[in-house]
């Protein structure tokens, strides 16, 4: 397949319903393999592999990601994809919305041997508000 714009769009519109409902659960996760490429990194350094990715989605069972992408751009020549995306943390017991923030994330692209796209890396920038940058922290019992 070649990565023409259409291609890249429609696999990231894809994306992020496929990771919203069946990539934070176990027994659909894999589904996200259509996605990510084995080698998947992350910004911070932490995340460098698909697996490692896939074990940091359920470290979080009581709390669901949805993400509503909002505007999407694509560099079809250096093969990147940016989204503007809300993301809200659902207690899944209540659905009830913990937090909501806005992410600017940037995606590098690869076609891989069977001429798919993946997802190499992601770099995310969040909304600049001290606030909900603490309650995200709290949320998902992470430490700066």
């Amino acid at each position: 397949m070649e990565s023409t714009y259409d291609d890249i769009v429609s696999f990231m519109k894809e994306y992020f319903p496929a990771y919203s409902e069946k990539g934070q659960i176990a027994e659909t996760q894999k589904v996200m393999d259509k996605f990510y490429a084995p080698d998947i990194t992350f910004d911070d350094g932490v995340i460098t592999s698909r697996e490692q990715w896939y074990k940091a989605c359920l470290s979080h069972p009581a709390v669901q990601d949805k993400i509503t992408l909002e505007h999407l751009f694509v560099d079809e020549k250096q093969k990147e994809a940016g989204a503007l995306v809300k993301t809200q943390a659902i207690e899944r017991v209540s659905g009830r919305v913990l937090l909501e923030i806005k992410m600017n994330v940037l995606y590098s692209l690869k076609i891989d041997k069977n001429k798919d796209i993946k997802i190499i890396s992601i770099k995310v920038f969040l909304e600049s508000n001290p606030q909900k940058a603490a309650k995200l922290m709290q949320t998902y019992g992470m430490r700066m």
